[in-house]
């Protein structure tokens, strides 16, 4: 029932965004090609869409009902949709901020006395 309802609800959504509801149309251009017929019993249908659609429609006074033909006038429809996926699970990041050791130069820079670092001193004056 779920998949049955959501084919629905896309196709009334594709048929509102887009010209395919043009497509709705067609009985209203199939009436208009009977009537034609009724004028000229000679006409087939690919005359009737080449006068209608690529070629000079013949002075009959019905511009009213040709416009009513499918795909004869566009309404340009824009529509964006932005889709942002529900997630339901959170990702932590690790993120390593660089560390710079500084441990002091390699040589020492004082002169080193080994006399004065010793247990055993001589005595002082």
């Amino acid at each position: 029932m779920k998949k049955l309802i959501l084919h629905l609800m896309l196709t009334i959504l594709i048929l509102d965004t887009t010209s395919l509801y043009q497509v709705f149309k067609v009985p209203s251009l199939i009436r208009h090609f009977v009537e034609h017929k009724a004028l000229n019993q000679e006409i087939s249908f690919l005359d009737f869409l080449s006068m209608h659609y690529w070629g000079d429609d013949m002075d009959d006074n019905d511009d009213d009902k040709d416009m009513q033909l499918p795909f004869k006038k566009f309404e340009i429809q824009h529509t964006s949709f932005l889709f942002v996926p529900f997630s339901n699970t959170f990702t932590f990041k690790n993120t390593y901020w660089p560390v710079k050791a500084d441990y002091g130069p390699d040589k020492p820079q004082g002169h080193y006395n080994a006399a004065l670092g010793s247990l055993f001193r001589p005595p002082r004056v």
